[in-house]
């Protein structure tokens, strides 16, 4: 039986109470006989709505596409399935909210199990039961993030995310883990800045002859290869130093590194039982190489690269829960948008990551850092 909206406003918060009224006036304005999550998840989607939901998902989304197309797709298909919901012949009377569905008050109801047995707020809770009656100890009071959390394990709500390219699992990961403050520039010393970000990063023709960035950039490009893998994407370097950054990390990679390509078609034939044998030892990546060879001029080699990608999406789908991944490298943004119009089924097949290395060594300064020289004629002194 629905519950009514006023008994399920004492169960929240107050930022959790906001986005339950704002899904009543949802309902209400669809002529809808119940609140449900649909209603809820889409109140979260707005600009003016609270930020919580809209953050996670643009660290959640796919690297192919922009945040904005993405998060106006998955509006749209809330839209279209909130449409489907059957309507009431009759207009509601003034005032009339329609009550609360029983997945919506279940959703709550885990929220309140979920937020008891937190470690953060066990103590509180648990203290809170020897100072007051046992109703008003069992009140508690959902946050928003808890309430998000357990409405994206309902298979409907799930259902409308992967239609619009995004996956449950990856977003209440990013609600778990929110992005880490980043701080001012003007507030850091000089040697700790990062260098500055150019688009022309991305035109170099080759990066066969780009020495390896310094010591402290290259652990650092390691470091993020490394947290790419460990959320269980496939990480794909775009950059002048891409091929540099690839080699420092399976120099220093303790997975096994199997490369394969157009011109190794023979490693092909090892893809299955390395991929077998990697749940058994510390794990496999799947090395394509550089992006050019897969998307070569010359027709033979087009044929190589379609069975290279076509063998890796089949191990890949495979091994999915197993200790396999695959990386590659492109140095310019040109080549990876070819590759992903050539195989546009890979973006998803593979759960790329894209990730920009724009830092080389500098020639003068050994352990310095600098943009590639293509930056130089932007701040040439104009003549007088």
């Amino acid at each position: 039986m629905p519950t009514p909206v006023s008994a399920a406003r004492q169960c929240l918060a107050p930022a959790a109470v906001t986005a339950l009224d704002a899904a009543v006036v949802s309902a209400r304005r669809r002529a809808h006989a119940q609140t449900t999550s649909l209603h809820l998840i889409s109140a979260l989607l707005p600009q003016q709505a609270p930020p919580l939901l809209r953050d996670a998902l643009a660290r959640a989304r796919s690297a192919a596409y922009s945040p904005r197309v993405q998060l106006k797709a998955l509006e749209l298909c809330f839209a279209v399935s909130l449409d489907r919901l059957p309507s009431t012949s009759s207009s509601p009377p003034p005032g009339d909210e329609p009550p609360v569905s029983n997945s919506l008050m279940a959703a709550i109801k885990r929220s309140q199990a979920n937020q008891r047995r937190n470690p953060d707020t066990f103590h509180f809770y648990h203290h809170a039961s020897f100072q007051a009656s046992p109703a008003a100890a069992s009140q508690v009071r959902v946050e928003l993030s808890h309430l998000v959390l357990a409405i994206l394990d309902d298979p409907v709500v799930s259902r409308v995310f992967d239609d619009a390219g995004f996956r449950s699992a990856e977003v209440k990961h990013a609600i778990l883990r929110p992005a880490p403050p980043v701080p001012l520039l003007g507030r850091l010393p000089a040697r700790a800045r990062p260098p500055p970000l150019f688009l022309c990063s991305f035109a170099a023709a080759d990066d066969a002859d780009v020495p390896s960035p310094a010591g402290g950039a290259a652990e650092e490009n390691g470091r993020r290869i490394a947290d790419i893998l460990a959320r269980g994407r496939n990480p794909m370097l775009v950059g002048v130093g891409a091929a540099s950054a690839a080699a420092d990390f399976a120099a220093a990679s303790p997975y096994r590194i199997l490369a394969v390509g157009p011109n190794s078609i023979d490693q092909i034939t090892e893809l299955g039982v390395a991929a077998a044998m990697a749940s058994a030892t510390s794990g496999l990546v799947i090395s394509v190489g550089d992006l050019r060879e897969l998307v070569p001029d010359d027709g033979e080699l087009q044929e190589r690269g379609r069975r290279v990608v076509a063998e890796v999406s089949r191990v890949l789908e495979t091994h999915r829960a197993g200790r396999v991944w695959v990386m590659g490298w492109s140095a310019t943004y040109e080549t990876y948008l070819t590759f992903l119009s050539k195989f546009p089924l890979v973006d998803k097949d593979w759960e790329l990551q894209l990730l920009p290395i724009t830092a080389v060594r500098a020639g003068g300064s050994p352990g310095g850092l600098m943009p590639p020289v293509t930056t130089a004629p932007s701040f040439s002194r104009p003549a007088r």
